[in-house]
């Protein structure tokens, strides 16, 4: 991608001028020298020092730009965060994310044109007709740029425009023969992705290249310049702009990727090359949200941390480990836009709410709201730390809860997640929670099934309480009440097995566990599950009532296809009882009443127990 001056180049550049209208242009080469740690340490000392922690535009306030949903035009809502107050609105055709400058901001305005708008005032600046395919644009403090793509006979080419942002006015036009995706920039460079494979450093006055980097084992699809720094990348993790970065690999370069669940669809920015996501649209709803630094030998997220927002709802996680750290759930509508500010996570609502987070603890520290319907969010926010008191306030268990039991059918998959988080806590309330997901007759059957398991493998002593209050409900027809999930608490009883549990609670265990036996309510299915269930906790006190059981079914033709119950009551007669279960168990093994399958069962059971018994 070296500027080319030779007569071929020149008819790129004719091209060019007539594209932008601008007076000057250069082409940029699919050839060049890549990965030059000098020239890059070079291109980087020509960098201004990095600005303090505070929005970039004029007023110096943190500034969200808010796009109301409107049939034929739209309305564009500035709004004053610190202050909680509107500031102005702006009606317009709006078809792209606004862009925002130190005394403008910038948005794609129809299929032909863009708008420049005073950040202060939202008075219109200027309007300036754009020729060709418009694939992005961005800001830095005082300069905007856009991308297009121009057929130009056989071959198309793309062109990124640098104007004046508070005139409008072009200033230079680099064009190439590959794709180019929206650029960044950030203290007097330019950053742009060329063909997924390549990152473009540009001196931001005049448009010449630097420099550039070519990804060896990962594609560049993103530049986000943060925190006065400047990061690349792609969806599998993040490099920082240094002199390492001019390896253009992973292993050689200040680089980190998160460790996220499965079912995490965003990314760690923009996709550069997809002109859908230059608007606001549903891919604003699935992002990571995350600030970094150099580490010792990698790139390290900030307090080790990435937030992921997906719809309605945000998760952090742990980097290294992929550990849940908090969860929140938006009440009633999805999250269209967020922001991470380096000191707060910035979101705002459908329905016109706006909220901030604590990164470290997920909790609510700032609350406001404007009577609209939005569609799309942009922030001007950088170093914006809120702290309202709010007393009202969802735990994670909370909101992992109300996440698993959302009636939204989009979720399923982040539902399972929030099920299996729960199961992964410490405490006695999260089984209670996950019974009250089973119990419920509106839960779909994907996550009945992710509830039922994740409550039979937490092994929790805590929540055998929950297990147990479960277990005492009686079926009454007058009364209306029926025990709910039998098998299920049953299995999770099981499931205790070797671990130390209180002695009363046990008991009560035992004798709910004995009433569901002896209800006539009660599934076959789900007997297998009290069976076992009573041989953990019985404490001798099953004895008696699963022998009068093993004598009862041996005989019935009902259970000589559908073993499991009697073959469960023999093995935990054997395995809890003494020479009475063993002679009941020999009896029905030997009567030439006892179903075959039955009888072939017990004689087994009896062999295996006598060698056990002589290997001891």
């Amino acid at each position: 991608m070296l500027l080319t001056r030779t007569n071929r180049s020149w008819a790129a550049v004719a091209a060019a001028l007539l594209l932008a209208g601008c007076g000057g242009a250069s082409g940029l080469g699919l050839s060049s020298e890549d990965n030059n740690p000098e020239v890059l340490g070079k291109a980087m000392a020509m960098m201004a020092a990095p600005r303090e922690a505070r929005p970039v535009n004029v007023t110096g306030k943190p500034l969200g730009f808010f796009v109301t949903r409107g049939k034929h035009k739209r309305t564009l809502i500035a709004f004053d965060l610190a202050g909680k107050k509107e500031l102005w609105r702006h009606e317009g055709d709006i078809r792209s994310k606004v862009a925002v400058g130190r005394e403008f901001l910038v948005y794609r305005s129809g299929e032909k044109q863009l708008t420049g708008l005073d950040v202060t005032t939202g008075k219109p600046m200027w309007q300036k007709a754009i020729t060709g395919e418009f694939l992005g644009l961005n800001a830095d403090a005082i300069k905007a740029y856009y991308v297009v793509k121009q057929a130009t006979g056989a071959r198309p080419t793309w062109a990124l425009v640098a104007i004046n942002g508070k005139t409008g006015a072009p200033l230079w036009t680099e064009t190439a023969h590959g794709q180019l995706g929206v650029p960044a920039a950030s203290r007097g460079l330019v950053f742009s992705p060329f063909m997924s494979q390549w990152l473009v450093v540009m001196n931001a006055t005049t448009g010449k290249q630097l420099t550039r980097i070519k990804g060896v084992d990962e594609q560049i699809s993103f530049v986000d310049p943060m925190g006065g720094e400047v990061f690349f990348g792609s969806k599998f993790g993040v490099f920082m702009l240094d002199k390492k970065a001019a390896s253009g690999k992973r292993a050689e370069s200040t680089y980190g990727s998160a460790k996220l669940p499965k079912f995490i669809r965003g990314t760690y920015y923009w996709n550069a090359f997809d002109p859908i996501q230059t608007r606001y649209t549903a891919y604003d709803r699935n992002r990571i949200l995350w600030r970094a630094h150099a580490g010792k030998d990698k790139l390290q997220f900030e307090d080790d941390q990435v937030v992921v927002h997906t719809y309605r709802f945000l998760f952090a996680f742990d980097a290294e480990t992929g550990a849940l750290e908090w969860a929140y759930t938006n009440p009633r509508e999805d999250v269209i836009g967020s922001v991470h500010s380096g000191k707060a996570i910035g979101l705002v609502s459908m329905d016109g709410a706006i909220r901030a987070l604590d990164p470290k603890t997920g909790k609510k520290i700032y609350e406001t709201k404007i009577k609209e319907q939005l569609v799309g969010a942009s922030f001007d926010v950088e170093g914006w730390s809120p702290h309202d008191a709010i007393a009202k306030q969802m735990s994670t268990v909370q909101a992992l809860v109300a996440i698993s039991r959302d009636r939204d059918r989009r979720f399923d998959d982040v539902k399972r997640f929030a099920i299996s988080a729960l199961a992964n806590l410490p405490g006695g309330s999260a089984t209670k929670d996950l019974l009250a997901v089973i119990s419920d007759k509106r839960t779909p059957p994907k996550i009945y099934d992710a509830a039922v398991d994740a409550v039979i493998k937490r092994r929790e002593p805590a929540g055998l309480p929950y297990l147990v209050k479960a277990l005492e409900v009686k079926y009454d027809f007058i009364k209306g009440t029926k025990p709910v999930a039998v098998g299920v608490v049953a299995r999770a009883i099981y499931g205790l097995r070797g671990k130390k549990l209180p002695t009363k609670l046990a008991g009560r265990a035992a004798r709910g566990l004995l009433m569901q036996l002896r209800s006539p309510q009660t599934e076959l299915g789900d007997l297998v599950g009290v069976i076992r269930a009573l041989g953990v906790v019985g404490n001798g006190k099953e004895l008696g009532p699963l022998r009068g059981m093993l004598l009862a079914y041996r005989a019935n033709p009902a259970f000589s296809e559908q073993t499991a119950t009697v073959n469960a009551t023999i093995d935990v007669l054997l395995a809890n009882g003494g020479p009475l279960e063993r002679e009941t168990v020999a009896y029905v093994a030997n009567d030439g009443h006892t179903e075959p399958a039955i009888a072939t069962y017990a004689k087994q059971a009896l062999q295996q127990t006598a060698l056990a018994a002589g290997g001891k």
